[in-house]
């Protein structure tokens, strides 16, 4: 039944079998197959026609509201935390953080302290913060975003933006087009009210969204534009420091999500203590 709640939860979500399937890394069959047996097990319509898409009944989606939540608790309850005197958590990173400063950043927090053990993993911001919510994961590191009001949110650090000036050159290029991720992102959602207040200018270039940092750098690399990234991922990716410069006012902030249960527990604050500690200690380094 779990797993048909889940697949009924993405269903309402993203609105389509087809792409409840691609977030759930299902085929559509098995999606279609789970929702089947879950409208067996309630007892009443899940699902509707309209027009060529489907949509939840109003039973469907009265009963999300009361068993979204306990699907969370249950997963917890499968998957426990604490064994002995080491707590194990699962943590899903965002993809950009997950290609930049991320993995560096959880290794230098856990040898800080040997009594927590993690699985690391790394998502889409959208399908780790639906994995956090579903009890897949116990955490998730991403770009905050306030929209989420069911998680709770832990802030690790703001993480400075930088400009890549096109063809990594020394000098920007104002007639060029600005490189950047995609509006519909997490970064974009939080920066993008900073760029207006700060530096207006950028946003009145061709605007060339991406749906990647990584294709950012490629297309700056090859002189299609200036580009947005954030700082760790210029500095992982060994970028002359000549050819960017932070935008002053202009940070993503970066959180741990999590659900009450982990956040209750004192070895999750003590490993939030040690992320934050290590971030710090990770851009004062290479900033300096």
């Amino acid at each position: 039944m779990l797993s048909g709640i889940e697949a009924l939860i993405s269903l309402h979500k993203f609105g389509t079998i087809s792409e409840a399937a691609i977030r759930l890394r299902l085929t559509q069959s098995a999606v279609s197959k789970r929702l089947q047996t879950l409208q067996h097990a309630v007892g009443f319509k899940i699902i509707e026609p309209d027009g060529r898409k489907v949509r939840l009944t109003s039973e469907a989606i009265n009963f999300l509201e009361h068993a979204a939540p306990l699907v969370a608790e249950l997963r917890g309850l499968t998957a426990p935390i604490q064994t002995g005197s080491v707590a194990h958590f699962t943590v899903a990173l965002a993809d950009s953080i997950a290609s930049s400063w991320g993995p560096a950043v959880v290794r230098a927090a856990l040898q800080r302290h040997s009594g927590i053990t993690i699985d690391l993993h790394a998502h889409r911001s959208v399908l780790l913060i639906e994995y956090v919510r579903l009890g897949r994961y116990h955490i998730g590191l991403c770009t905050d975003s306030m929209k989420v009001k069911d998680l709770i949110h832990c802030p690790v650090v703001d993480e400075p933006m930088v400009l890549i000036n096109s063809g990594l050159g020394r000098k920007p290029m104002d007639s060029r087009p600005l490189i950047s991720i995609e509006s519909g992102s997490a970064t974009w959602t939080a920066i993008a009210p900073s760029i207006r207040q700060h530096h207006p200018q950028l946003l009145k270039r061709q605007l060339v969204p991406v749906e990647s940092f990584g294709a950012t750098v490629q297309m700056v690399r090859a002189g299609f534009g200036d580009g947005l990234l954030p700082l760790g991922l210029a500095i992982e990716m060994d970028l002359d420091r000549r050819c960017y410069r932070e935008l002053s006012g202009v940070q993503r902030g970066v959180s741990l999500l999590t659900r009450k249960t982990v956040y209750h527990l004192a070895s999750f604050d003590l490993l939030r203590e040690q992320l934050v500690k290590a971030a710090a200690s990770y851009f004062a380094r290479r900033r300096g």
